[in-house]
């Protein structure tokens, strides 16, 4: 039986949690499963994949996502683990180069769906935490006060994702403007 370890990571950067997948590949740990900041490792051949996340699209729609895993499959990426809406892929690196979206306009479609998911995340939780917060004032009580505070601090910590995924895409754009991918 394989060695398996678990390591404790939060990565508000979702391109920085790739390279770091990527570089625990290259120490011979293999992703076998993710959460929200936790990661299992199986330990295996060093530098044996390439990883690469996403975020998958259709979130109601299953049948459109296993279409695509499927299609993926097919062109030697293996799905090693999904998480609420996103996945995790790998390919052998004897394969060849792996990227999941190939031309500049698909990346850019791509980030604006991450950018807005950060966005509605953010502000959902600034609404519950101005309102929680907000009714501490009406005599609501300290337990309202502090998921308040907490719905508050994610919608500030979920900014930064946003803000890192907004110049990515503007940078992006302008490349676009110039090579007209």
């Amino acid at each position: 039986m394989a060695k398996r370890i678990t390591k404790i990571r939060f990565y508000l950067d979702y391109e920085k949690e790739e390279r770091w997948i990527n570089e625990m590949c290259k120490q011979g740990w293999h992703l076998v499963k993710f959460g929200v900041g936790y990661f299992k490792f199986e330990q295996g051949k060093p530098s044996e994949y390439i990883y690469r996340n996403e975020m998958l699209t259709d979130l109601g729609k299953k049948a459109n996502s296993k279409e695509y895993i499927q299609f993926l499959k097919e062109t030697g990426v293996e799905l090693v683990a999904k998480f609420a809406t996103w996945a995790y892929f790998r390919k052998k690196i004897e394969d060849g180069p792996f990227e999941l979206y190939s031309d500049t306009s698909s990346k850019i479609q791509y980030l604006n769906r991450i950018f807005y998911l950060f966005i509605f995340i953010a502000l959902i939780n600034f609404y519950i935490g101005f309102i929680n917060t907000l009714g501490v004032i009406n005599d609501y009580s300290t337990l309202t006060l502090i998921i308040g505070i907490a719905n508050l601090v994610v919608a500030c910590l979920m900014t930064i994702p946003s803000v890192i995924v907004y110049k990515r895409r503007r940078a992006l754009k302008s490349k676009l403007d110039i090579y007209h991918d």
